[in-house]
């Protein structure tokens, strides 16, 4: 097996300071192959989008997250086919998460598997995490962008929902089948694409994009467990993150992020999770030059776009997922972000 590459330490930095979001190349390596196969020529779209295609030869290269989706967006476009997400995840194994694939081959269960796919992802994927919840007897793995600009969104769902259930399949065997499959984009014209991959109940449009199973199936053992490599593996993980640059507003827009799916936002649940005082959080943030609030204002905001653009769900839907009291108090808060009011902004978004 060979080592990850180690993470650089200087990355470009956006118009609000963040350092902008990467990804490994890993998954999209299949796409020069698939654009061939699709009837395109990749080079023209690769050299348009900034790319040298080159660099999709190693699964360890970096590129920035907003610029991907766009290269992402331009192949949608170029092939006409709205599986195209789906067509690259179905593609992809583990393997081609990195380290955080590695990991969960060797973990005891499921649930340790997932756990570890959840803690480590960051070191594959900064503009998105996984996350896992279960209520009574069913268990979710989702997926969330939380990477403000981002491009072709919906079909970035699809390959990272099909990921995972190939995950799944992996881990499980051929007795594991998804209860129902959520993705957050709007119903394709044709789902048959969707329904012959996943096999399961489709929920488009909906609030978040995860595979739904039976909860039971997180005691799975796995086969291949193997404790002295797992060890090992999660000290190397360590070691890259040891390496990365820390950044509380970074860490606290992904907290966010993650909260808000569980519609758990508050300032006292943000600090909890990063091990911190409330008024230490607040006296930080304020030292980078920011609030709380202002953050939950930001992810609110990235979210709203999301939803806006590649689903069709109602304003109202939208109010409740951002933890709004109503649909005016949304309202209101889009037209102070966006200068325009959420529905106009949708026709817009829909129009470009």
């Amino acid at each position: 097996m060979d080592a990850p590459r180690r993470l650089r330490r200087a990355r470009p930095r956006n118009g609000d300071g963040m350092r902008e979001s990467v990804v490994r190349v890993g998954p999209l390596m299949v796409l020069p192959a698939l654009l061939r196969e699709l009837g395109c020529a990749p080079e023209p779209l690769f050299r348009t989008a900034g790319f040298d295609i080159a660099s999709f030869d190693d699964p360890d290269a970096w590129i920035p997250y907003v610029s991907g989706s766009k290269l992402l967006e331009r192949c949608i476009e170029a092939t006409g086919r709205e599986d195209f997400g789906l067509l690259i995840g179905q593609r992809a194994s583990p393997s081609c998460l990195g380290i955080s694939g590695y990991i969960l081959r060797t973990a005891p269960d499921v649930r340790t598997a997932l756990q570890d796919l959840v803690r480590h992802f960051d070191l594959h994927d900064e503009g998105g995490l996984p996350f896992m919840t279960t209520t009574g007897s069913v268990s979710l793995l989702g997926f969330a962008i939380h990477q403000p600009g981002v491009a072709a969104a919906g079909e970035i769902y699809d390959l990272a929902i099909s990921v995972a259930c190939n995950i799944m399949r992996g881990l499980c065997g051929a007795g594991w089948r998804p209860g129902e499959v959520l993705l957050s984009r709007r119903r394709p014209v044709d789902p048959a694409p969707w329904q012959r991959f996943f096999q399961a109940p489709l929920s488009f449009d909906a609030e978040h994009s995860a595979v739904a199973f039976p909860a039971r199936w997180l005691d799975h053992r796995l086969p291949n467990a193997d404790s002295l490599l797992h060890r090992h593996l999660e000290a190397e993980a360590a070691a890259l993150r040891a390496q990365r640059e820390t950044n509380l507003v970074g860490a606290t827009r992904v907290m966010l992020r993650h909260l808000l799916a569980a519609r758990k936002t508050s300032v006292g649940e943000v600090s909890r999770q990063l091990g911190m005082h409330e008024r230490t959080l607040d006296r930080r943030l304020h030292e980078e030059g920011t609030t709380f609030q202002r953050e939950l204002d930001a992810v609110r905001y990235a979210r709203a776009q999301q939803l806006l653009a590649n689903t069709a769900m109602s304003l109202d839907r939208i109010a409740t997922a951002l933890e709004y009291a109503d649909v005016s108090a949304f309202i209101r808060a889009f037209k102070r972000w966006a200068g325009v009011t959420p529905a106009r902004w949708r026709v817009r978004a829909r129009t470009r």
